[in-house]
């Protein structure tokens, strides 16, 4: 006895193909590893497709379905998350366990608290994918709306790729799905079209579900390929400036979301910050005048500069950050535990970002807090302080994104500085008083000179200073120092030119040779202030290094070398009811240091490096953007696509060279045209209904049917022996597809709104 064979009225295809819709996106969240635990989502995924598939085949109705889909949903979901937890947990602790951790994420989504529980990220992405599997064969089997199926899953699918910075290459994972999806849309509707045709007993070849899943596979390809060639669209801050009104909300939802799921992984990208841990003393400085970031303050102040990252580290003509500790910091964690320093004042900066995927979260120095989630790079000090170096955002900051920053600026006012000790820790010692051997004995020589009248760190620093500013001239566009010149000397004893880093490396290096602890700065100065908006404009051509000295009690003090940039102003000490300048620094000529200078330099110094640059680099050439891989994914794409379209065309010449085949070919174009041949009508009957909706093919058609006849009811059974169908087919296919295309508009047209 045979066995009863078991069918699906819209096929198995298409039960393939939403399972491995469903199944794709989950994979892909699965491959990000963002927490412990996703293996679950495949098995969730696809337990729901099945679940919802015989509920769409029952009796039931949609209520009650639906409502059997959440007691199953909340059954499956719950008994697969709880395997998640330690196998000592017997399963009622695991589900109290897993409700209270709901109960808990529940209250701090709703208090603005911070959550760092990974497995509620776990349990909700899994009841999601339980809807998205349910939903998806509900709106297939039972209610087809083939939209309903493929756009809510593709956009989570898409939310994950777009946000996903990590080594795995999710977009792949994005171009299969699409695939798929269009494959699923062309199946779903070729179904709808068989039933139609068998309602209206239209004969079709079953071939055609092959060469329609064909042309869809090879559309997929091309539109895939088309959509790799395209350029991307630019952001700028003209587009954001149009959307800053509409991205409130958007803002918001990201700052919630990492607000409440904040246990999963950050992984680094490539970003677009123009500060990294190194820098060289370069040549000329390239900048643009693009827009960096507004900075909103509740009122103007003074000497405000937008720190990015400190330098400890000078040698070979370059500059260093030390690999520093890098921790996580929460914005519910408080303010950073930075060393205690006096004569502080705290205020609060909104920055907004036009940096495309920036890290840098810039502020006023010194920063102790932020509303986003970010990353500390500092050491800790013999108290348990955190020296801080950089923050940067854990995740990613794109155009138009906005932070709020808190930092602790300086009033020390001259006195207090003058005043203050020389006894400092060991950490500042151990690191901010490195001074390079390359630097030449003229170097030092000066910075003694220069520094002799004075008998405290403040006015040596502010003499240093200002002979920089009145004898060095500005100019951004200096060639690099010779490979066998030390950068410092070249700018103090023979171009006397130099822009901001070499001023302040100048600076540093002078003051740490004198024993004061002295580190650089790069970042932005503070730009253009809007009186209406109480808010800095920073550009690109605000880029700036800076110098900063320490003082015992008072933390990092700014000064500033460069001549293009005011001087820092600080309060004056008052003697007698009037205020009393600082001691005047007389200028000293560089010809009195001319017995300084040795004769033999070239001996003195050893091969210095190649210059690497300025802090912004130079523009990329066009073809060292382009990634290998990304050209052999596109080669690939391509040749499938023309392998494919030749394959097409081989079936094509099969059927289309075939009398028969073409017949019915001509009859299944007509069911496409909206035409119903009914059985009964003879081939030239059925050639005269086609002729009303293509006159202009009136030739062709009654060749082929002419044919026809005589290949199937003719004694010999033999159509005409110089007859070749395929030239008919060169007239009649063009005609077929325009007036298939027009129907289909016609009818869309038509289709009443809902």
């Amino acid at each position: 006895m045979r066995k009863p064979k078991i069918e699906l009225e819209e096929g198995w295809l298409t039960l393939g193909l939403l399972l491995a819709l469903i199944l794709t996106a989950a994979i892909t969240i699965r491959q990000a590893e963002l927490t412990p635990g996703m293996y679950v989502l495949p098995i969730v995924g696809g337990t729901a497709v099945f679940v919802g598939l015989l509920l769409a085949k029952s009796k039931f109705s949609p209520r009650t379905a639906h409502f059997f889909a959440l007691i199953y949903g909340f059954v499956i979901v719950g008994y697969l998350v709880g395997t998640v937890l330690p196998e000592a947990f017997t399963w009622h602790e695991r589900i109290i366990n897993l409700g209270s951790r709901q109960i808990d994420w529940l209250v701090k989504a709703f208090t603005g608290g911070t959550s760092r529980d990974g497995l509620m990220f776990v349990l909700q992405t899994a009841a999601v994918f339980w809807l998205l599997g349910y939903t998806a064969a509900w709106y297939t089997f039972r209610k087809p709306r083939v939209w309903r199926v493929v756009v809510p899953t593709g956009l989570v699918l898409l939310s994950v790729v777009y946000y996903y910075y990590g080594p795995k290459p999710l977009m792949y994972y994005m171009a299969i799905y699409v695939v798929i999806a269009l494959l699923f849309v062309s199946r779903t509707h070729l179904v709808a079209q068989e039933r139609i045709w068998q309602q209206s007993s239209v004969r079709y070849e079953r071939v055609i579900n092959y060469n329609f899943m064909r042309a869809g596979f090879v559309m997929a390809l091309l539109l895939l390929s088309a959509a790799y060639v395209m350029p991307t669209f630019a952001a700028n801050t003209q587009v954001n400036d149009v959307l800053s009104d509409t991205r409130g909300p958007w803002r918001d939802f990201q700052e919630t979301w990492t607000r409440l799921f904040a246990a999963l992984r950050a992984y680094g990208t490539t970003t677009s910050d123009p500060y990294h841990d190194t820098m060289s003393l370069g040549g000329p400085r390239t900048v643009s005048n693009d827009l960096v970031m507004d900075v909103y303050v509740t009122d103007e102040l003074p000497n405000l500069y937008w720190r990015a990252i400190a330098m400890d580290t000078y040698d070979d003509g370059g500059w260093t950050a030390q690999d520093w500790d890098t921790s996580l910091h929460f914005p519910d964690d408080g303010y950073l535990n930075v060393e205690p320093t006096s004569s502080r004042q705290v205020i609060t900066q909104t920055v907004v970002n036009y940096i495309p995927n920036s890290s840098i979260l810039y502020a006023a120095p010194e920063v102790v807090g932020s509303s986003r989630q970010m990353f500390v790079d500092s050491s800790v000090n013999e108290a348990g302080n955190e020296l801080v170096s950089a923050v940067r955002s854990r995740f990613v900051l794109t155009l138009g994104d906005q932070y709020e920053v808190t930092s602790r600026i300086s009033e020390a006012n001259v006195e207090s500085l003058q005043a203050a000790s020389t006894d400092y820790p060991s950490w500042v010692t151990d690191l901010y008083l490195q001074v390079s051997d390359d630097l030449t004995p003229e170097t030092l020589a000066l910075a003694e000179q220069l520094t002799a009248d004075f008998d405290n760190p403040y006015d040596k620093a502010t003499v240093v200073q200002n002979y920089l500013r009145e004898n060095i001239s500005y100019n951004d566009q200096i060639e690099a120092p010779p490979a066998d010149v030390e950068p410092i000397h070249y700018t103090l004893f023979e171009t006397q030119e130099a822009y901001c880093t070499y001023y302040a490396s100048a600076m540093a290096m002078m003051l740490r040779s004198q024993g004061i602890p002295t580190r650089i700065v790069n970042g932005y100065a503070q730009g253009d202030f809007d009186d209406e908006t109480n808010s800095y404009r920073v550009r690109a051509s605000n880029a700036h290094t800076w110098v900063e000295v320490y003082f015992p009690n008072y933390g990092w003090i700014q000064f500033e070398p460069t001549a293009s940039i005011p001087v820092v102003v600080r309060e004056q000490r008052f003697v007698d009811g009037s205020a009393e300048s600082q001691q005047a620094i007389p200028p000293i000529d560089l010809d009195d240091l001319e017995d300084l200078r040795g004769e033999d330099d070239e001996a003195r110094f050893g091969d210095d490096p190649e210059a690497a640059g300025d802090v912004v680099p130079a523009a990329e050439v066009w073809i060292d953007r382009i990634f290998v891989w990304q050209t052999a994914v596109a080669v690939i794409i391509l040749v499938t696509a023309l392998l494919l379209m030749w394959v097409a065309n081989q079936f094509n010449k099969r059927v289309e060279g075939d009398v028969t085949r073409s017949y019915s070919r001509l009859e299944s174009w007509a069911g496409w045209l909206g035409l119903k041949l009914q059985p009964a009508r003879t081939p030239y009957e059925r050639a005269d209904i086609i002729l009303t909706e293509i006159p202009e093919g009136s030739t062709q058609v009654r060749n082929l049917t002419q044919q026809y006849v005589l290949r199937e009811f003719s004694p010999a059974h033999e159509n005409e022996d110089n007859f070749n169908p395929s030239d008919e087919w060169r007239v009649l296919r063009p005609i077929f597809l325009r007036k298939s295309i027009q129907k289909r508009l016609e009818q869309w047209r038509k289709k009443p709104s809902p």
